[in-house]
């Protein structure tokens, strides 16, 4: 009888999905496991009520209309904000937090990957070593899902989401890939919409917020994404051109 512990649950516009290790579920028991869980969907619905753009009674919506929100509120946007200045000034301006077809800030190109980082910090405050944390298609794989094999996760085929274009093991840490196929335009520089030079964009690395945002950049760039990736350090990548084909430094288990 397996002893793997899940959760699902919608969150930030789409859908996360928690696996847990059986060695975890053994060694801490059901009933804490099921707190990790519990903690780490709260700090996703805490980050989205924060953070969402979509929403009229979210903080940074309230802020940004020039409404009161707590001081706990400001640190924290003032941080993000921070973190896509320092990401505008590494990319050279391809990455930008401001919107340029409505003018707008827009902090969504890091704050998924750092909700999921702030989900996984909660876990492992918990006790958790060995889980796969996974928003919208960015994941995060603490640990291992045994001791004899890292975790696998699949890269979707852009061309045909039901199919897979490649796997990645990783152990300890980020796989996240940024496209249209499924949001269609909502990838920006800042002079308008990323070109869609490619298919996707995908990001293995140890911290998932950065993991994130470098596939938004790696996409905008195109092909030449994949050097700059490469010239931050843990990080490697992969991207999917318009004819299927793959280019990249990632270690791919297997690969159409």
């Amino acid at each position: 009888m397996t002893s793997t512990a899940r959760a699902v649950f919608p969150v930030m516009g789409t859908m996360t999905s928690i696996v847990v290790a059986d060695s975890d579920t053994v060694r801490l028991g059901t009933e804490q496991v099921g707190v990790a869980l519990r903690a780490a969907q709260q700090e996703l619905e805490l980050v989205d009520r924060r953070f969402s753009h979509y929403s009229p009674d979210s903080d940074i919506t309230r802020w940004l209309a020039g409404g009161t929100i707590s001081p706990d509120a400001v640190a924290e946007f003032d941080y993000v904000l921070r973190q896509c200045g320092r990401l505008r000034q590494d990319s050279r301006g391809v990455f930008t937090v401001k919107n340029p077809m409505t003018g707008t800030v827009d902090t969504a190109g890091y704050v998924k990957g750092y909700g999921i980082r702030r989900a996984a910090e909660v876990m492992r405050s918990l006790g958790l070593r060995n889980f796969l944390l996974t928003v919208g298609g960015d994941t995060y794989c603490a640990g291992r899902p045994s001791a004899d094999r890292p975790w696998r996760v699949a890269v979707a085929d852009p061309r045909n989401p039901r199919a897979i274009a490649a796997l990645v093991e990783v152990s300890d840490a980020a796989v996240a890939t940024s496209g249209t196929s499924e949001r269609g335009d909502h990838i920006w520089t800042a002079v308008g919409p990323a070109p869609r030079h490619l298919l996707s964009f995908t990001v293995i690395g140890p911290d998932i917020a950065e993991a994130d945002a470098f596939a938004t950049i790696g996409f905008a760039m195109g092909e030449a994404g994949v050097a700059w990736v490469a010239g931050h350090e843990g990080y490697r990548s992969m991207a999917i051109r318009p004819d299927g084909s793959i280019i990249g430094d990632a270690a791919l288990v297997s690969a159409a």
